[in-house]
Protein backbone atom coordinates (compact mmCIF):
# COMPACT_ATOMS: atom_id res chain seq x y z
CA UNK A 1 0.00 0.00 0.00
CA UNK A 2 1.37 3.45 -0.92
CA UNK A 3 1.96 6.22 1.59
CA UNK A 4 -1.03 8.29 0.51
CA UNK A 5 -3.55 5.46 1.01
CA UNK A 6 -2.12 4.87 4.49
CA UNK A 7 -2.32 8.57 5.30
CA UNK A 8 -5.88 8.76 4.01
CA UNK A 9 -6.78 5.78 6.21
CA UNK A 10 -5.16 7.48 9.20
CA UNK A 11 -7.05 10.72 8.54
CA UNK A 12 -10.36 8.83 8.34
CA UNK A 13 -9.85 7.16 11.73
CA UNK A 14 -7.80 9.72 13.70
CA UNK A 15 -9.95 12.51 12.27
CA UNK A 16 -12.83 13.13 9.89
CA UNK A 17 -11.03 12.53 6.60
CA UNK A 18 -8.35 14.41 4.74
CA UNK A 19 -8.91 18.12 4.06
CA UNK A 20 -8.72 19.35 0.47
CA UNK A 21 -5.94 21.78 1.42
CA UNK A 22 -3.77 18.99 2.85
CA UNK A 23 -3.70 16.49 0.00
CA UNK A 24 -0.45 17.62 -1.63
CA UNK A 25 1.22 18.13 1.74
CA UNK A 26 0.56 14.59 2.93
CA UNK A 27 0.78 12.57 -0.28
CA UNK A 28 4.26 11.26 0.44
CA UNK A 29 4.67 11.84 4.17
CA UNK A 30 5.54 8.85 6.33
CA UNK A 31 2.31 7.81 8.17
CA UNK A 32 4.07 7.75 11.54
CA UNK A 33 5.24 11.33 11.02
CA UNK A 34 1.70 12.27 10.06
CA UNK A 35 0.36 10.72 13.26
CA UNK A 36 2.85 12.67 15.37
CA UNK A 37 1.77 15.82 13.56
CA UNK A 38 -1.89 15.07 14.28
CA UNK A 39 -1.07 14.37 17.92
CA UNK A 40 0.98 17.56 18.29
CA UNK A 41 -1.75 19.65 16.63
CA UNK A 42 -4.14 19.02 19.49
CA UNK A 43 -4.49 22.28 21.38
CA UNK A 44 -7.77 22.74 23.21
CA UNK A 45 -9.78 25.92 22.69
CA UNK A 46 -13.38 26.30 23.96
CA UNK A 47 -16.06 26.47 21.30
CA UNK A 48 -17.09 29.93 20.23
CA UNK A 49 -20.83 30.22 19.60
CA UNK A 50 -22.56 32.86 17.49
CA UNK A 51 -24.90 33.78 20.36
CA UNK A 52 -24.28 36.26 23.12
CA UNK A 53 -23.08 34.42 26.21
CA UNK A 54 -25.32 34.32 29.27
CA UNK A 55 -24.32 33.60 32.83
CA UNK A 56 -25.90 30.85 34.89
CA UNK A 57 -27.63 33.56 36.91
CA UNK A 58 -29.13 35.14 33.79
CA UNK A 59 -30.28 31.76 32.55
CA UNK A 60 -31.94 31.05 35.89
CA UNK A 61 -33.89 34.32 35.69
CA UNK A 62 -34.95 33.53 32.14
CA UNK A 63 -36.23 30.10 33.23
CA UNK A 64 -38.46 31.67 35.90
CA UNK A 65 -40.31 33.96 33.49
CA UNK A 66 -44.07 33.45 33.14
CA UNK A 67 -43.82 33.65 29.37
CA UNK A 68 -41.91 30.50 28.40
CA UNK A 69 -41.50 31.32 24.71
CA UNK A 70 -38.24 33.34 25.04
CA UNK A 71 -36.78 30.66 27.32
CA UNK A 72 -37.70 27.82 24.98
CA UNK A 73 -36.45 29.76 21.96
CA UNK A 74 -33.15 30.48 23.71
CA UNK A 75 -32.70 26.79 24.50
CA UNK A 76 -33.32 25.84 20.88
CA UNK A 77 -31.07 28.56 19.44
CA UNK A 78 -28.20 28.04 21.87
CA UNK A 79 -28.17 24.28 21.40
CA UNK A 80 -28.17 24.83 17.65
CA UNK A 81 -25.30 27.31 17.99
CA UNK A 82 -23.21 24.85 20.03
CA UNK A 83 -23.93 22.10 17.51
CA UNK A 84 -22.90 24.26 14.55
CA UNK A 85 -19.79 25.55 16.29
CA UNK A 86 -18.59 22.04 17.09
CA UNK A 87 -19.45 20.86 13.58
CA UNK A 88 -17.38 23.72 12.14
CA UNK A 89 -14.50 22.81 14.45
CA UNK A 90 -14.58 19.20 13.22
CA UNK A 91 -14.33 20.44 9.64
CA UNK A 92 -11.70 23.13 9.96
CA UNK A 93 -9.43 22.42 12.91
CA UNK A 94 -5.99 20.83 12.59
CA UNK A 95 -6.80 19.26 16.00
CA UNK A 96 -8.52 16.38 14.27
CA UNK A 97 -7.52 13.71 16.77
CA UNK A 98 -8.85 15.72 19.72
CA UNK A 99 -12.21 16.35 18.05
CA UNK A 100 -12.54 12.74 16.86
CA UNK A 101 -12.01 11.42 20.38
CA UNK A 102 -14.32 14.09 21.86
CA UNK A 103 -16.94 12.82 19.40
CA UNK A 104 -16.32 9.29 20.70
CA UNK A 105 -16.73 10.35 24.33
CA UNK A 106 -19.95 12.20 23.42
CA UNK A 107 -21.43 8.87 22.33
CA UNK A 108 -19.87 6.95 25.22
CA UNK A 109 -21.03 9.25 28.05
CA UNK A 110 -24.33 10.02 26.34
CA UNK A 111 -26.60 12.68 27.79
CA UNK A 112 -29.66 14.25 26.22
CA UNK A 113 -30.99 17.50 27.62
CA UNK A 114 -32.64 20.69 26.43
CA UNK A 115 -30.62 22.78 28.93
CA UNK A 116 -28.00 24.34 26.61
CA UNK A 117 -25.50 25.55 29.23
CA UNK A 118 -25.26 22.03 30.63
CA UNK A 119 -24.88 20.66 27.11
CA UNK A 120 -22.02 23.00 26.26
CA UNK A 121 -20.36 22.26 29.61
CA UNK A 122 -20.23 18.50 29.03
CA UNK A 123 -19.12 18.88 25.38
CA UNK A 124 -16.22 21.02 26.63
CA UNK A 125 -15.39 18.31 29.19
CA UNK A 126 -15.16 15.79 26.33
CA UNK A 127 -13.07 18.13 24.19
CA UNK A 128 -10.72 19.19 26.99
CA UNK A 129 -10.12 15.64 28.26
CA UNK A 130 -10.35 13.87 24.88
CA UNK A 131 -6.67 12.85 24.85
CA UNK A 132 -5.93 13.22 28.55
CA UNK A 133 -6.59 10.77 31.35
CA UNK A 134 -9.69 8.58 31.47
CA UNK A 135 -9.69 8.82 35.28
CA UNK A 136 -9.99 12.62 35.11
CA UNK A 137 -12.64 12.34 32.42
CA UNK A 138 -14.81 9.95 34.47
CA UNK A 139 -14.68 12.24 37.49
CA UNK A 140 -15.49 15.40 35.52
CA UNK A 141 -18.37 13.75 33.68
CA UNK A 142 -19.73 12.22 36.90
CA UNK A 143 -19.80 15.64 38.57
CA UNK A 144 -21.20 17.51 35.56
CA UNK A 145 -24.73 18.93 35.85
CA UNK A 146 -25.60 17.32 32.49
CA UNK A 147 -24.89 13.80 33.74
CA UNK A 148 -26.27 14.35 37.25
CA UNK A 149 -29.46 15.69 35.70
CA UNK A 150 -29.81 13.13 32.91
CA UNK A 151 -29.34 10.11 35.17
CA UNK A 152 -31.32 11.54 38.09
CA UNK A 153 -28.60 11.72 40.72
CA UNK A 154 -30.25 14.93 41.91
CA UNK A 155 -32.91 12.59 43.30
CA UNK A 156 -30.37 10.18 44.85
CA UNK A 157 -30.80 10.75 48.59
CA UNK A 158 -30.05 8.62 51.62
CA UNK A 159 -33.71 8.06 52.47
CA UNK A 160 -34.49 6.91 48.93
CA UNK A 161 -31.49 5.97 46.75
CA UNK A 162 -31.82 6.37 42.97
CA UNK A 163 -29.80 3.73 41.13
CA UNK A 164 -29.79 5.22 37.62
CA UNK A 165 -26.34 6.80 37.62
CA UNK A 166 -24.68 4.02 39.65
CA UNK A 167 -26.03 1.41 37.24
CA UNK A 168 -24.99 3.18 34.03
CA UNK A 169 -21.59 4.11 35.46
CA UNK A 170 -20.72 0.41 35.54
CA UNK A 171 -22.93 -0.96 32.78
CA UNK A 172 -22.16 1.58 30.04
CA UNK A 173 -19.29 3.83 31.14
CA UNK A 174 -16.63 1.68 32.82
CA UNK A 175 -17.11 -2.11 33.11
CA UNK A 176 -19.69 -3.25 30.57
CA UNK A 177 -23.06 -4.88 31.02
CA UNK A 178 -22.99 -7.64 33.64
CA UNK A 179 -19.20 -7.63 33.84
CA UNK A 180 -17.74 -8.14 37.34
CA UNK A 181 -20.48 -6.36 39.32
CA UNK A 182 -23.78 -7.61 40.76
CA UNK A 183 -27.15 -6.00 41.50
CA UNK A 184 -25.97 -5.74 45.10
CA UNK A 185 -22.95 -3.72 43.94
CA UNK A 186 -25.29 -1.35 42.09
CA UNK A 187 -27.41 -0.79 45.19
CA UNK A 188 -24.37 -0.24 47.40
CA UNK A 189 -22.74 2.17 44.97
CA UNK A 190 -25.99 4.11 44.61
CA UNK A 191 -25.87 4.65 48.38
CA UNK A 192 -22.30 5.95 48.00
CA UNK A 193 -23.39 8.52 45.40
CA UNK A 194 -26.20 9.92 47.56
CA UNK A 195 -25.74 13.67 47.93
CA UNK A 196 -23.88 14.19 44.64
CA UNK A 197 -25.85 16.97 42.98
CA UNK A 198 -25.58 20.53 41.67
CA UNK A 199 -26.83 23.89 42.85
CA UNK A 200 -29.20 26.29 41.09
CA UNK A 201 -26.33 27.60 38.96
CA UNK A 202 -25.12 24.17 37.90
CA UNK A 203 -22.07 23.93 40.18
CA UNK A 204 -21.31 20.50 41.67
CA UNK A 205 -22.24 20.05 45.33
CA UNK A 206 -21.63 17.15 47.70
CA UNK A 207 -24.62 17.44 50.02
CA UNK A 208 -23.52 15.73 53.23
CA UNK A 209 -27.03 15.94 54.70
CA UNK A 210 -28.31 13.69 51.90
CA UNK A 211 -25.34 11.30 51.94
CA UNK A 212 -25.74 7.78 53.31
CA UNK A 213 -22.70 7.50 55.58
CA UNK A 214 -23.30 3.87 56.50
CA UNK A 215 -20.92 1.02 55.73
CA UNK A 216 -21.09 -0.38 52.19
CA UNK A 217 -19.75 -3.47 50.44
CA UNK A 218 -18.68 -2.88 46.85
CA UNK A 219 -16.75 -5.21 44.52
CA UNK A 220 -15.54 -7.18 47.52
CA UNK A 221 -14.37 -4.14 49.52
CA UNK A 222 -16.00 -2.80 52.68
CA UNK A 223 -16.00 0.77 53.96
CA UNK A 224 -17.86 4.03 54.41
CA UNK A 225 -17.57 4.73 50.68
CA UNK A 226 -18.58 7.89 48.85
CA UNK A 227 -18.77 8.47 45.09
CA UNK A 228 -15.06 9.15 44.79
CA UNK A 229 -14.24 5.84 46.46
CA UNK A 230 -16.58 3.94 44.11
CA UNK A 231 -15.01 5.41 40.97
CA UNK A 232 -11.50 4.72 42.28
CA UNK A 233 -12.39 1.09 43.10
CA UNK A 234 -13.83 0.62 39.60
CA UNK A 235 -10.68 2.05 38.03
CA UNK A 236 -8.58 -0.42 40.01
CA UNK A 237 -10.14 -3.22 37.96
CA UNK A 238 -8.26 -4.29 34.78
CA UNK A 239 -11.71 -5.15 33.35
CA UNK A 240 -12.42 -1.41 33.17
CA UNK A 241 -9.35 -0.78 30.99
CA UNK A 242 -10.33 -3.73 28.79
CA UNK A 243 -13.90 -2.52 28.33
CA UNK A 244 -12.82 1.01 27.32
CA UNK A 245 -10.02 -0.27 25.10
CA UNK A 246 -12.29 -2.64 23.20
CA UNK A 247 -14.87 0.09 22.62
CA UNK A 248 -12.21 2.51 21.35
CA UNK A 249 -10.79 -0.25 19.12
CA UNK A 250 -14.23 -0.79 17.58
CA UNK A 251 -14.58 2.97 17.02
CA UNK A 252 -11.13 3.62 15.56
CA UNK A 253 -10.07 0.30 14.02
CA UNK A 254 -12.65 -2.39 13.35
CA UNK A 255 -16.10 -3.38 14.59
CA UNK A 256 -14.81 -6.96 14.90
CA UNK A 257 -12.07 -6.72 17.53
CA UNK A 258 -8.92 -8.79 17.47
CA UNK A 259 -9.00 -10.11 21.05
CA UNK A 260 -5.25 -10.65 21.26
CA UNK A 261 -4.52 -7.07 20.18
CA UNK A 262 -7.22 -5.66 22.46
CA UNK A 263 -5.76 -7.54 25.43
CA UNK A 264 -2.29 -6.16 24.72
CA UNK A 265 -3.64 -2.63 24.29
CA UNK A 266 -5.75 -2.78 27.46
CA UNK A 267 -2.81 -4.06 29.54
CA UNK A 268 -0.73 -1.06 28.42
CA UNK A 269 -3.65 1.32 28.95
CA UNK A 270 -4.11 0.02 32.49
CA UNK A 271 -0.37 0.26 33.28
CA UNK A 272 -0.34 3.84 31.99
CA UNK A 273 -2.98 4.71 34.61
CA UNK A 274 -5.53 5.25 31.84
CA UNK A 275 -3.54 7.69 29.71
CA UNK A 276 -5.61 8.07 26.53
CA UNK A 277 -2.75 9.39 24.41
CA UNK A 278 -0.68 6.31 25.26
CA UNK A 279 -3.51 4.19 23.88
CA UNK A 280 -3.68 6.36 20.75
CA UNK A 281 0.08 5.86 20.23
CA UNK A 282 -0.25 2.09 20.52
CA UNK A 283 -3.02 2.02 17.93
CA UNK A 284 -1.86 4.53 15.33
CA UNK A 285 1.86 3.69 15.40
CA UNK A 286 1.23 -0.03 14.92
CA UNK A 287 1.62 -1.89 11.63
CA UNK A 288 -1.59 -3.86 12.15
CA UNK A 289 -3.63 -0.64 12.03
CA UNK A 290 -2.85 -0.51 8.29
CA UNK A 291 -3.64 -4.17 7.57
CA UNK A 292 -6.02 -4.83 4.72
CA UNK A 293 -8.76 -6.14 7.02
CA UNK A 294 -8.94 -2.78 8.82
CA UNK A 295 -9.14 -0.55 5.73
CA UNK A 296 -12.62 0.18 4.45
CA UNK A 297 -13.97 -1.94 7.30
CA UNK A 298 -16.11 0.70 9.02
CA UNK A 299 -19.36 2.37 8.01
CA UNK A 300 -19.16 6.13 8.44
CA UNK A 301 -21.60 7.49 10.98
CA UNK A 302 -23.79 10.35 9.66
CA UNK A 303 -21.61 12.98 11.34
CA UNK A 304 -18.43 11.38 9.97
CA UNK A 305 -20.01 11.23 6.50
CA UNK A 306 -21.19 14.85 6.36
CA UNK A 307 -18.11 16.34 8.04
CA UNK A 308 -15.88 14.27 5.75
CA UNK A 309 -17.69 15.54 2.65
CA UNK A 310 -17.28 19.13 3.83
CA UNK A 311 -13.56 18.63 4.46
CA UNK A 312 -12.92 17.36 0.94
CA UNK A 313 -15.47 19.57 -0.83
CA UNK A 314 -15.51 23.22 0.38
CA UNK A 315 -18.92 24.85 0.49
CA UNK A 316 -20.90 27.80 1.82
CA UNK A 317 -24.28 27.39 3.49
CA UNK A 318 -26.81 30.15 2.88
CA UNK A 319 -29.39 28.39 5.05
CA UNK A 320 -28.09 27.47 8.47
CA UNK A 321 -29.97 24.21 9.00
CA UNK A 322 -29.84 22.32 5.71
CA UNK A 323 -26.54 20.54 6.30
CA UNK A 324 -27.47 19.54 9.86
CA UNK A 325 -30.82 18.23 8.69
CA UNK A 326 -28.93 15.71 6.54
CA UNK A 327 -27.36 14.26 9.70
CA UNK A 328 -30.70 14.34 11.49
CA UNK A 329 -32.39 12.49 8.63
CA UNK A 330 -29.68 9.85 8.79
CA UNK A 331 -30.22 9.39 12.53
CA UNK A 332 -27.38 11.27 14.23
CA UNK A 333 -27.67 14.77 15.65
CA UNK A 334 -24.98 16.22 17.90
CA UNK A 335 -26.26 16.83 21.47
CA UNK A 336 -29.15 14.42 20.82
CA UNK A 337 -28.02 10.79 21.27
CA UNK A 338 -31.05 8.47 21.22
CA UNK A 339 -30.56 7.23 24.79
CA UNK A 340 -27.96 6.71 27.53
CA UNK A 341 -26.29 3.95 25.48
CA UNK A 342 -25.41 6.48 22.76
CA UNK A 343 -25.63 5.96 19.03
CA UNK A 344 -25.46 2.65 17.19
CA UNK A 345 -22.42 1.80 15.10
CA UNK A 346 -21.29 -0.19 12.10
CA UNK A 347 -23.90 -1.64 9.78
CA UNK A 348 -26.63 -0.46 12.18
CA UNK A 349 -26.30 2.89 10.36
CA UNK A 350 -27.36 1.35 7.08
CA UNK A 351 -30.79 0.21 5.97
CA UNK A 352 -32.52 0.43 2.60
CA UNK A 353 -33.83 3.98 3.15
CA UNK A 354 -30.75 5.51 4.79
CA UNK A 355 -28.38 4.05 2.20
CA UNK A 356 -30.40 5.59 -0.63
CA UNK A 357 -30.45 8.92 1.19
CA UNK A 358 -26.71 8.78 1.89
CA UNK A 359 -26.06 8.14 -1.80
CA UNK A 360 -28.29 11.06 -2.80
CA UNK A 361 -26.87 13.71 -0.45
CA UNK A 362 -23.72 14.63 -2.47
CA UNK A 363 -25.86 15.25 -5.58
CA UNK A 364 -28.28 17.36 -3.52
CA UNK A 365 -25.36 19.41 -2.18
CA UNK A 366 -24.14 19.96 -5.75
CA UNK A 367 -27.59 21.04 -6.87
CA UNK A 368 -28.06 18.04 -9.19
CA UNK A 369 -31.03 16.59 -7.30
CA UNK A 370 -33.92 17.66 -5.08
CA UNK A 371 -34.50 16.36 -1.56
CA UNK A 372 -38.02 16.20 -0.13
CA UNK A 373 -38.29 13.95 2.90
CA UNK A 374 -39.88 13.64 6.32
CA UNK A 375 -37.49 13.54 9.30
CA UNK A 376 -37.65 10.51 11.55
CA UNK A 377 -39.95 11.01 14.52
CA UNK A 378 -38.18 12.32 17.61
CA UNK A 379 -40.94 12.93 20.11
CA UNK A 380 -38.60 13.35 23.08
CA UNK A 381 -37.50 16.59 21.45
CA UNK A 382 -40.62 17.59 19.52
CA UNK A 383 -43.03 16.92 22.40
CA UNK A 384 -45.91 16.13 20.09
CA UNK A 385 -45.29 18.91 17.59
CA UNK A 386 -45.19 18.01 13.91
CA UNK A 387 -41.80 17.99 12.21
CA UNK A 388 -41.40 20.08 9.09
CA UNK A 389 -40.35 18.36 5.89
CA UNK A 390 -36.76 18.81 4.84
CA UNK A 391 -36.86 20.22 1.32
CA UNK A 392 -33.81 21.09 -0.76
CA UNK A 393 -34.92 22.22 -4.22
CA UNK A 394 -32.46 22.30 -7.12
CA UNK A 395 -33.50 25.87 -7.98
CA UNK A 396 -33.38 27.02 -4.37
CA UNK A 397 -30.30 25.13 -3.22
CA UNK A 398 -28.74 26.97 -0.30
CA UNK A 399 -25.39 25.18 -0.64
CA UNK A 400 -22.65 26.64 -2.83
CA UNK A 401 -19.69 24.38 -3.60
CA UNK A 402 -16.42 26.18 -4.29
CA UNK A 403 -15.24 24.06 -7.19
CA UNK A 404 -12.55 26.58 -8.07
CA UNK A 405 -10.82 25.82 -4.75
CA UNK A 406 -10.36 22.17 -5.66
CA UNK A 407 -9.42 22.32 -9.34
CA UNK A 408 -6.17 20.54 -8.47
CA UNK A 409 -8.15 17.71 -6.84
CA UNK A 410 -10.35 17.25 -9.88
CA UNK A 411 -7.28 16.50 -11.97
CA UNK A 412 -6.14 13.79 -9.53
CA UNK A 413 -7.17 10.14 -9.46
CA UNK A 414 -10.52 10.76 -7.77
CA UNK A 415 -11.13 7.08 -7.06
CA UNK A 416 -7.94 6.80 -5.02
CA UNK A 417 -8.65 10.14 -3.35
CA UNK A 418 -12.24 9.42 -2.33
CA UNK A 419 -12.49 5.66 -1.73
CA UNK A 420 -10.81 3.70 1.05
CA UNK A 421 -10.39 0.76 -1.35
CA UNK A 422 -10.38 1.81 -5.02
CA UNK A 423 -12.25 -0.77 -7.07
CA UNK A 424 -11.39 -1.44 -10.73
CA UNK A 425 -14.89 -2.63 -11.65
CA UNK A 426 -16.52 0.37 -9.98
CA UNK A 427 -13.99 2.68 -11.64
CA UNK A 428 -14.80 1.31 -15.09
CA UNK A 429 -18.56 1.52 -14.51
CA UNK A 430 -18.51 5.11 -13.24
CA UNK A 431 -15.95 6.27 -15.81
CA UNK A 432 -18.07 4.86 -18.64
CA UNK A 433 -21.16 6.52 -17.19
CA UNK A 434 -19.32 9.86 -16.91
CA UNK A 435 -17.53 9.69 -20.27
CA UNK A 436 -19.31 12.79 -21.57
CA UNK A 437 -19.64 14.59 -18.25
CA UNK A 438 -17.40 16.89 -16.17
CA UNK A 439 -14.84 16.07 -13.50
CA UNK A 440 -17.24 17.66 -11.00
CA UNK A 441 -19.90 15.15 -11.99
CA UNK A 442 -17.38 12.33 -11.67
CA UNK A 443 -16.52 13.41 -8.12
CA UNK A 444 -20.20 13.54 -7.11
CA UNK A 445 -20.82 10.18 -8.78
CA UNK A 446 -18.05 8.53 -6.75
CA UNK A 447 -19.36 10.08 -3.54
CA UNK A 448 -22.81 8.70 -4.38
CA UNK A 449 -21.73 5.05 -4.24
CA UNK A 450 -22.14 2.48 -1.45
CA UNK A 451 -18.33 2.20 -1.38
CA UNK A 452 -18.03 5.84 -0.31
CA UNK A 453 -19.98 5.02 2.87
CA UNK A 454 -16.97 3.02 4.12
CA UNK A 455 -13.76 4.25 5.69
Amino acid sequence: MNQFLKNKHLFSRAGFGIHHNDIEKYKNLNPKKLYHELKNNSDYQPLSTDMQAVTSEQYQEMSKATDRKPYNQFNKNYNSSVRKSWHSQMINTPSQLREKMAFFWHGHFATRLQQPLFNKDIIEIFRKNALGNFRDLVFEVSKSPAMLNFLNNQQNKKAKPNENFARELMELFTLGRGNLYTEKDIKESARAFTGWSYDTLGAFTDNKKQHDSGEKVFLGKTGNFDGTDIINIILEQPECAHFITEKIYKFLVNENPDEKIVKSLSDKFFKSNYDITTLMDEIFLSDWFYSDKNIGAKVKSPVELIVGIRRIMPMDLQSGDTIYNFEKLLGQELLQPPNVAGWPSGIAWIDSSTLLLRMKIPAVMAGYKTLDIEPKSNDDVNMGKDEKKVVVNKKQNTITIHWESINNILDDDLFTLLLSKPNDNLQKMITDFNSDKSKKHLMISIMSTPEYQLC
